[in-house]
Parts: C-alpha cells; structure tokens; sequence
C-alpha cells in the first residue's frame, strides 16, 4: 500500500510545491480533518472515487458537498455512474478510503475537480494516510492532473433548522 511518502515523491518529482504534515491523530471525514487543522469542511477537498462506465475516476470536491450524480453523469456524457467499492478504491489508488490523495495513484485515472474547488488558491486533502495532509495550490493540482473542471456539485443549501411537532 502507498504512503504520504509515495505521494511527497510524486509531486517533488513533478517539480510541485507543497507540504506534507501528519497529525498526531487519524481524521477520515472532511469534518474531522477540518477541526483538526483549525479550518472549515469547505477548505477541505475530499477525493472520491467513482466508476464511470466502469473504468475509475477521480471526483474531488469541497468537504461539505456531496456529489450531484446527475451532473456527472452530463459532464462525462455517461449514464453508468456509481460510487467504486472499497474494493475498486483500493486496486486503483492503492490508498485506503478516507486517505486518497488527488495525485499518486496507482493507475492513471481522470480526475475531475468541482469548480468550487478552484474557488480557493489552496487546497488541503489527505495525502495517502489517514493522519497525512497535503497542502498545495489548486491550479498546481489541476495542471499537474490535466484536471476536467465543471459543476459537479449542487450548491450548499441553507442549514434545517428543526421544526416542533404538532
């Protein structure tokens, strides 16, 4: 299995600034990762990994959005869309979930970014460990990655406040 150290080598071999640093406890959500570096999910931009007409690719996004399947589905210009398995994760990226970074996988995958992810100069998103970050600029990731860039997510919605029951 790969490590943050596979995923330092990569982008120093790439001739890409970026840091790496560990934390002292593991985060697997973006929520967690959040409070752990002091920043909000927003910041935070997870890599999931979907099978688009079964052949894996990359979806990052911001860590408090979810992915619209329906404009995936328009954007690679595909019906055949699904979530991959751990297993799929894992033989593509050779990374656990909740570890994937957006560069460094095992196979050659496409990598699609939310246009809300290039909204920031900076990204933060797991570096191949469950206690790893790696920090670098967006537009580093996406020329780096020959990234596709579209909406890929709905926009946040309000939070729901509870309602009393009658």
């Amino acid at each position: 299995m790969r490590t943050s150290v596979d995923v330092h080598n990569y982008l120093q071999s790439s001739d890409v600034p970026h840091e790496i640093f560990l934390l002292e406890t593991s985060a697997k959500t973006a929520e967690r990762a959040a409070a752990l570096l002091g920043l909000r999910p927003s910041q935070i931009t997870k890599v999931i990994l979907f099978m688009v007409d079964n052949k894996p690719n990359a979806v990052l996004l911001p860590g408090d959005r979810r992915v619209h399947y329906g404009s995936l589905k328009k954007e690679a210009g595909t019906k055949n869309v699904r979530l991959a398995t751990p297993a799929e994760l894992l033989e593509s990226t050779d990374y656990p979930m909740g570890a994937t970074p957006p560069v460094a996988l095992k196979k050659d995958v496409p990598v699609w970014l939310d246009q809300a992810v290039m909204e920031s100069e900076i990204l933060y998103s797991a570096a191949g460990e469950l206690n790893a970050f790696l920090k670098m600029r967006c537009a580093d990731l996406a020329r780096l990655v020959n990234a596709k860039v579209a909406p890929l997510c709905r926009s946040r919605e309000p939070a729901r406040t509870a309602q009393p029951s009658a």
